[in-house]
């Protein structure tokens, strides 16, 4: 089984980290919430000969060449290059160039996602590395997602209050004539995206940060309000009730009375509910403008004039932002056939060979990762991104297992209206999903079967060897 360390090395304490005493561990801790405070910031890029190069990549590997640079956490680092997870991660690299080489228009274009994929899969052995220390990139994470948030919230009532005159941390989305907030994301679906992720995280502590968690049970809420994102709602409201549904399975097996597991999701639905009671006192922003869209009758015959939907609850699959994506799908699907289906048409291309449909002469994207997946790696690529989350789960400890099942559920949903698979939140949170286990964790209130336990004996055992 993988092993972290070879020698003691537990996490140092605050008065430990303020005084001085370990400096090693004091930069460490600064490269961490770096990280954390990078994995915000995927809308600001520099430009670096002709690529552009995103905060968040950026600061990984300053935090990676940190780790290398030292003796100690070196060797750390290497050992975490043969994690399971890792190698199986490293795979799927593997084959991305295989099919890029074989069959891209473009290895310039390409490149671009490859690099990222390569960094991910270096930040991603960092944080395994870490051992125990991978606690403080969920500290950081958790408690940005309040200020983030309430100010998505805010800067989406601002924007559209203003009627466009003050917008910073929002794009207009001229199909819904509204504002949405994405605040330092890239895209209001990957801001949301983000919240989501991470308060599933804080769920699952169990009420052990109860205050904390009633202020992120309005602060998200509202912040997914702000970005006007359907499919992040969904995606928490899937997470929640598969880990409710692990949970109590669990304490129904165990035979035990468990309360802790209920007070995050419940918290939850009830700022979701208070969320929603605010966004209907509100103006009903874009709503007094006819949807945008392309009209499909002739000239000389009158459009009609669509019904006005705000985009919240707009589900129309003939239109609006899913019938938009499944547009792009059945064009993703034209170079789909024979060798391609299987080995794909390489990475990052489609953009090379289709525009966006309805608008000639814009690179189209695909934005669902599934369907990019399949285009890039085809189904052999498809296959070894499966094996991927099987791995991952194979290595969650028991106790961390109906979160990373709630988390996978929550992603997926997420993935298949969004493409946020090579940003740097996923995988901070594999990585969290895999660390091993500290005290508290594994308390008799949390249950699990015997043979939930047993089965991760021998990796948690080898995980926590030294820390």
């Amino acid at each position: 089984m993988f092993a972290q360390s070879t020698e003691p090395h537990p996490a140092a304490s605050w008065r430990t980290l303020i005084h001085g005493r370990d400096r090693h561990e004091l930069v460490t801790f600064a490269l961490v919430i770096a990280v954390v405070v990078s994995s915000f910031l995927g809308h600001y890029v520099v430009t670096i000969a002709g690529y552009n190069l995103r905060w968040e990549q950026a600061v990984p590997l300053f935090f990676v060449g940190w780790l290398i640079a030292y003796a100690r956490t070196r060797a750390d680092f290497l050992r975490a290059l043969t994690h399971p997870v890792v190698l199986v991660f490293g795979v799927f690299v593997a084959w991305n160039v295989v099919a890029t080489l074989v069959f891209s228009p473009s290895l310039g274009k390409s490149a671009s996602i490859l690099v990222w994929f390569v960094i991910d899969l270096l930040l991603l052995a960092g944080i395994i590395s870490l051992g125990a220390r991978a606690k403080w990139f969920e500290n950081a994470g958790i408690r940005a997602v309040v200020p983030w948030g309430l100010a998505g919230f805010a800067a989406f009532i601002v924007a559209n209050a203003s009627h466009g005159g003050f917008t910073p941390g929002t794009d207009f989305d001229g199909m819904y004539q509204v504002y949405v907030a994405r605040l330092t994301s890239q895209e209001a679906n990957i801001y949301a995206s983000i919240l989501v992720l991470w308060t599933l995280l804080l769920v699952a502590r169990k009420g052990r940060d109860r205050v904390w968690m009633v202020i992120a049970a309005v602060a998200v809420p509202l912040g997914v309000i702000g970005s006007q994102t359907r499919t992040a709602v969904f995606c928490l409201a899937a997470g929640l009730i598969v880990y409710l549904v692990y949970e109590a399975k669990r304490s129904f097996q165990a035979r035990q009375r468990r309360t802790g597991f209920w007070f995050g999701p419940v918290v939850l639905v009830v700022g979701i509910a208070v969320a929603y009671g605010v966004a209907t006192i509100l103006p009903a922003f874009g709503e007094d403008v006819a949807r945008a869209e392309p009209s499909a009758t002739s000239p000389s015959e009158p459009a009609a004039t669509p019904e006005p939907s705000g985009k919240l609850g707009d589900i129309d699959f003939e239109g609006g932002n899913i019938g938009f994506r499944i547009e792009v799908a059945k064009a993703a699907a034209e170079d789909m056939s024979g060798a391609n289906l299987w080995l794909g048409n390489g990475t990052n291309t489609f953009s090379l060979r289709h525009d966006q449909p309805g608008s000639p002469g814009v690179p189209g994207h695909i934005i669902m990762l599934p369907v990019q997946i399949l285009y890039d790696v085809g189904i052999v690529g498809l296959l070894l991104l499966v094996g991927l989350v099987v791995t991952v789960l194979r290595h969650v400890p028991w106790q961390r297992r109906p979160i990373a099942w709630a988390v996978v559920v929550a992603f997926s949903a997420a993935a298949t209206l969004t493409s946020m698979f090579w940003f740097s939140i996923t995988w901070i949170v594999v990585a969290l999903l895999i660390r091993p286990v500290m005290d508290g964790e594994g308390t008799p209130e949390d249950g699990g079967s015997p043979t939930d336990r047993s089965t991760d004996s021998s990796t948690t055992y080898s995980s926590l060897k030294g820390l």
